[in-house]
């Protein structure tokens, strides 16, 4: 019966550190968001703009790859959208210039606010190169 109870915890203890959700601040996330990634993080004071639409957004910092000898490009890459889902604009209000791929389902999406600014507490899921899903987004 020992044996039982102690297994019995321990598949709880890796299923609980297994579902495990970061609490970071902004300055962290948008500064390393290659760290948290496929990890769920929830961010305060985050701003969403439903009117805002996006199609093609700078990755990274300001990032440059060399196309041919001696010539530069900007790295931009589309937002494509996953069907069932809207892409939304996300605003980190102590970094302005970051920019990913942000997706919301279309029912959550649609029962946000008509405004211009939404700021509240956003939970989510992802990485940089494919984009972020929005799980869960509380008002303010």
């Amino acid at each position: 019966m020992k044996k039982i109870t102690v297994f019995v915890l321990s598949i709880v203890a890796l299923a609980s550190a297994a579902s495990a959700q970061i609490v970071t601040k902004q300055n962290d996330f948008t500064n390393n968001c290659d760290a948290f990634k496929g990890q769920t993080i929830i961010i305060d004071g985050v701003n969403l703009r439903p009117k805002q639409a996006v199609k093609v957004i700078a990755v990274g910092a300001p990032a440059v790859v060399t196309v041919g000898k001696g010539s530069t490009a900007n790295v931009v890459a589309s937002c494509k959208v996953i069907r069932g889902y809207k892409s939304i604009d996300v605003d980190f209000t102590s970094s302005p210039t970051f920019a990913a791929c942000f997706y919301m389902q279309d029912a959550m999406f649609k029962s946000l606010p008509i405004q211009e600014t939404i700021k509240g507490q956003l939970t989510f899921k992802g990485e940089k190169s494919t984009g972020f899903i929005i799980n869960l987004f509380k008002m303010q």
